[in-house]
C-alpha cells in the first residue's frame, strides 16, 4: 500500500432513463448520514451525460469502508434504487501508490 491509507471509490449506479429524478432523491437521502460515518472522507454524487450516477468516495482506511459498506446508513439508498436500475452498481476500490 502507498504512503497513504485512503482508499477512492468510484461507484457507478444505473438508473432506468425514466428514474434518475427517483435515484438521484435516493442519493440526496443518504449524503449528510453516509458523510457522517465514521472514516468518510469524501461521499460526492455527480450525474453524467449517459444518465448514471457516479459516486466519488474517499475513506480513510479499508476498514471504514467495510464499516459504510455494511452500516445503517446507506441501507436506505439500496432500498430506494430497488427497481430503478437497469444493472447492478460497478465498484471500483483503489488505493494511492
Amino acid at each position: 500500500m502507498g504512503s497513504n491509507d485512503e482508499i477512492v471509490v468510484v461507484a457507478v449506479i444505473h438508473p432506468h432513463p425514466d428514474r434518475i429524478d427517483k435515484a438521484k432523491a435516493a442519493v440526496s437521502a443518504v449524503l449528510d448520514d453516509v458523510r457522517a460515518e465514521d472514516g468518510c472522507v469524501q461521499y460526492d454524487p455527480h450525474l453524467a451525460d449517459d444518465g448514471t450516477i457516479i459516486m466519488i468516495e474517499r475513506w480513510a482506511s479499508r476498514a471504514a469502508l467495510a464499516a459504510h459498506s455494511t452500516g445503517a446508513a446507506v441501507a436506505p439508498l439500496r432500498e430506494g434504487l430497488e427497481g430503478i436500475v437497469t444493472a447492478p452498481t460497478v465498484v471500483t476500490i483503489a488505493e494511492a501508490f
